[in-house]
This record gives C-alpha cells, structure tokens and sequence, in this order.
C-alpha cells in the first residue's frame, strides 16, 4: 500500500485489512475496487467508485468483521478517520441511529453467512 495525503492505493488483490484487524478509519473508494471477503472466506460485497466501506467497525466500535481487498485493477481511496466520521454523525442524531441500526443489521447478515458457509462446507 502506498499513500498520498488522505489517499491509500493497493495493488491488484493487495490485502487492504483483515477479519479481528483493529478499526481506525473507514474509506471512500475512489477509483477500482474493493473485494469485501467473510472471515471464512466467502465474497460477500465489492464497491466501486464513491462507495463507503470499512465504517461499520467504526460506527460499531468494534474489530473488521471481514476482510477487504483491492479488487483487479487496484484500488485507491480517501482515509475518513475514526474522529471525521463520528463527528459527522454527531451533528445529526437521526442519521447517527439509521447508521448504527444498518450496521448491526449488515453485522448480523455477514455472521449469518459465514455460519451458512461453515455448515455448507461440512455437509460436502
């Protein structure tokens, strides 16, 4: 990874962070993509170009749930701290609940898959 300012750039399948990393900042991808990958494994989303990922551990205060990686033909994207998105949700208490509401959702539906996957795995 190389960085510029605010920006970070991954190679092609570089590893950007990984599943029980600690959280310190989300990211806005601003050109390619990012592979976002179950810690068991399983694709679960990619983003592209003015795409957010990596705020719900932020938002959720916990460790990456899942891993992310450039996708093929790189990724680069702005670095939003920790401190610059919670003082975005500060100012505005209901799209701080809506935020929070949603990640835990998505949290919940990431688990569930990897429970699937593991049991689907098993079963062959």
């Amino acid at each position: 990874m190389k960085s510029k300012k605010d920006v970070n750039f991954w190679e092609p399948n570089e590893l950007v962070y990984k599943a029980g990393d600690k959280s310190a900042s989300a990211y806005l991808v601003l050109d390619g993509s990012a592979e976002i990958i179950s810690a068991d494994g399983v694709k679960l989303n990619s983003f592209g170009p003015n795409e957010l990922f990596g705020e719900a551990s932020l938002v959720l205060k916990s460790d990456r749930t899942v891993s992310v990686l450039a996708g093929s033909s790189g990724l680069s994207a702005k670095v939003i701290s920790s401190e610059n998105l919670k003082k975005r949700l500060q100012k505005d208490v209901f799209l701080s609940a809506l935020v929070r509401k949603l990640e835990t959702r998505l949290q919940a539906a990431n688990q569930q898959i990897d429970t699937l996957s593991k049991k689907n795995k098993k079963a062959k």
